[in-house]
C-alpha cells in the first residue's frame, strides 16, 4: 500500500473527545517512515467528511493516539469514471488512481473483449475494492469514496443503468479512430465529466455507438491504442486542461 500522505479515518474510529489510537498499518507508516513525534501536526480527513489535521497526543508501543480537529468541508466529487473491466491487477491500480484523480463514480462493466475470468477475481471484492480506494484518497488528500456499481452485461448497462445514473451532460468515450482529437474539444468549464473507457484492444464499434446513443462523444488522443491505465492518465490529463484552459483569460 502507498505511503500515507494524508491520516485518513473513518467517522466510526473517533470517540466523542475527537481521539483516535491506531495500531494498523497507519500506525506503523507514522512511527517507521514519518517518524511522528508526540505535539505533531498531520493533515487529516474523515471518509466521506471534511478534512482538517490530527495531533500526536501518544506514542505507545505500537500504537499511535492522535485528536483530530476538523476545519474545512470537503467538496464531494462528480466525474465518472465508465471502465470495461482490465486484467486484475490493473484494476486495483485503477481503483487508487480513480480515487486520487477525484472520480465520484466508477461504473464497471463487461465489454466483448472483457475476459470473464476478470470478474471472478479478488479485485473485484467490495472489500479490496475500498482497500485500494482509500490509498488513493490517501495520496491525494481527498476524503470522499467514489461509489462503484458493477453491469456484467454491456447492452443492460447502456440501455438500462446509464439513464438512471444523472450523467454529467459533458461525456466522451475513448476511441482511437475517433474523428475528434482532445485537443480540438471546447474548454470545458468547472463542470463534471462523464468519462467511457474500453479494455485493452478498445471497443467494438457497436459499443462506441451505443454509447453514441446516450450522448458520448467519441474522442481520441492519437490513432494508436494504448493500455488502460495509459488510456485513463493521457485522457484524464487532457480533460484537465481542457478545465484549466476554460479559466484562462484570453
Amino acid at each position: 500500500m502507498p505511503a500515507v500522505n494524508f491520516l485518513l479515518l473513518h467517522p466510526r474510529e473517533l470517540a466523542a473527545d475527537g481521539t483516535v489510537t491506531l495500531r494498523d498499518r497507519r500506525a506503523t507508516h507514522l512511527r517507521q517512515v514519518l517518524g511522528v513525534e508526540v505535539g505533531q501536526a498531520l493533515r487529516a480527513g474523515i471518509v466521506d467528511g471534511p478534512r482538517g489535521s490530527a495531533t500526536v497526543l501518544a506514542i505507545d508501543g505500537e500504537a499511535v493516539t492522535v485528536q483530530v480537529v476538523t476545519t474545512a468541508e470537503a467538496p464531494p466529487q462528480k466525474d465518472v469514471l465508465l471502465l470495461a473491466v482490465p486484467r486484475p491487477k490493473v484494476l486495483l491500480r485503477l481503483y487508487a488512481a480513480a480515487a486520487a484523480l477525484g472520480f465520484g463514480q466508477l461504473v464497471l462493466f463487461r465489454s466483448w473483449r472483457v475476459e470473464k475470468s476478470h470478474l471472478q477475481s479478488k479485485a473485484m471484492d467490495a472489500a479490496v475494492q475500498q482497500e485500494h480506494l482509500l490509498a488513493g484518497l490517501e495520496q491525494a488528500g481527498r476524503t470522499h469514496l467514489p461509489r462503484i456499481t458493477f453491469a456484467p452485461l454491456f447492452k443492460p448497462m447502456v440501455e438500462d443503468l446509464l439513464p438512471t445514473l444523472g450523467l454529467p451532460p459533458h461525456r466522451f468515450v475513448a476511441h482511437p479512430a475517433a474523428a475528434v482529437r482532445t485537443h480540438e474539444l471546447a474548454p470545458l468549464g468547472a463542470g463534471p465529466y462523464a468519462l467511457a473507457i474500453g479494455p485493452d484492444g478498445g471497443f467494438l464499434p457497436y459499443e462506441v455507438d451505443r454509447l453514441v446513443d446516450q450522448g458520448f462523444l467519441p474522442i481520441s488522443c492519437g490513432p494508436e491504442p494504448q493500455r488502460t491505465e495509459v488510456a485513463v492518465a493521457m485522457l484524464v490529463g487532457q480533460l484537465a486542461l481542457l478545465r484549466e484552459r476554460a479559466t484562462v483569460p484570453r
